[in-house]
């Protein structure tokens, strides 16, 4: 029987969040789901202009106190929507009832927001059920990203810094300025950067940033020209590149592959299996880099859109 969600309330809840993401990666049913690395990062590292902790949605287990059924994260604006079940509800009649739910939601917020539509990620090219419904609901495909893994098992090859260049974990708030400033360039940010740098001095002081797994390429006069975040899971024994990037002034000198390789082997040293990551499927470059390193195309993930009339 479908039940109205609660928000989120406590440290517990974010560790049931975190179990079911490895419920359905471990079960492989069709349907995608993030690694709990992707929630971390979307919480601890939240856009500029708002947070997501008041924007998230849980359904109780009735029948097992201190699980949930499912929980949905919706921005304030509803631009975007994500829905996670538990494996065994997949296609069921409360599964659907859950996202209906989301959509409405989501919906209602958007349109307060002013704005003109609500989207949602991560659905699996190969999961044609959620697919279908989302087409019957009136959304549409509006583009696409590669999901990309790496086999862990055998050793990769050795990485080597460029001439000038160390790739090292991060010292965290003590280099925040050019940690922040690496990203900032990466990703061509267009806020204001001491807002940047806020930001990032928030994460680095947050619970789940480890400055061994936020990987550097750092040159001689201090600067960051390369970076690579790793989130390993020892769950599901798999590790999340997000995110990478190389600052414009030092690009095409070698430091993407060499952040790369130095954290796939602090993966495999962590008892990692595999590893993962995820980017545009118009990023050639990135693409080119990943393989380059090991990785292979695993799937597409699909974005899709409802414009509202």
């Amino acid at each position: 029987m479908f039940s109205e969600p609660r928000l989120y309330q406590t440290e517990n809840d974010l560790d049931a969040m975190r179990d079911l993401l490895r419920q359905g990666r471990l079960a492989n049913n069709g349907s995608y789901y993030v690694h709990p690395g992707d929630l971390n990062w979307w919480l601890y590292y939240p856009p500029l202009v708002h947070d997501f902790w008041s924007s998230i949605y849980l359904w109780d287990d009735p029948d097992q106190p201190g699980e949930i059924l499912a929980w949905a994260l919706i921005p304030p604006d509803g631009s975007t929507f994500d829905v996670v079940l538990q494996p065994g509800l997949r296609g069921s009649p409360l599964a659907w009832e859950t996202y209906h739910w989301t959509v409405r939601q989501a919906t209602s917020l958007a349109r307060g927001a002013g704005c003109e539509s609500t989207s949602v990620f991560w659905i699996s090219e190969h999961d044609a059920l959620l697919r279908g419904w989302l087409v019957e609901q009136g959304f549409e495909l509006v583009r696409q990203g590669v999901n990309m893994e790496c086999d862990l098992a055998a050793p990769g090859p050795a990485g080597k810094a460029p001439e000038g260049w160390v790739v090292r974990g991060s010292h965290g708030v003590a280099e925040v300025r050019e940690r922040a400033r690496a990203q900032y360039g990466a990703f061509g940010s267009s806020a204001e950067f001491e807002r940047y740098v806020q930001r990032f001095t928030c994460f680095m002081g947050s619970p789940v940033y480890d400055p061994a797994c936020d990987v550097v390429a750092v040159g001689m006069d201090g600067q960051i020209g390369a970076f690579a975040l790793i989130w390993p899971d020892q769950v599901t024994r798999a590790g999340l590149f997000e995110p990478v990037g190389t600052h414009p002034d030092y690009q095409r000198k070698g430091l993407g592959k060499a952040v790369m390789l130095e954290a796939l082997e602090r993966l495999r040293q962590q008892g990692m299996r595999q590893a993962i990551v995820t980017t545009p499927e118009d990023n050639l470059p990135a693409i080119k880099l990943y393989e380059l390193v090991g990785f292979r195309i695993a799937r597409r993930l699909l974005y899709y859109e409802k414009k509202f009339s």
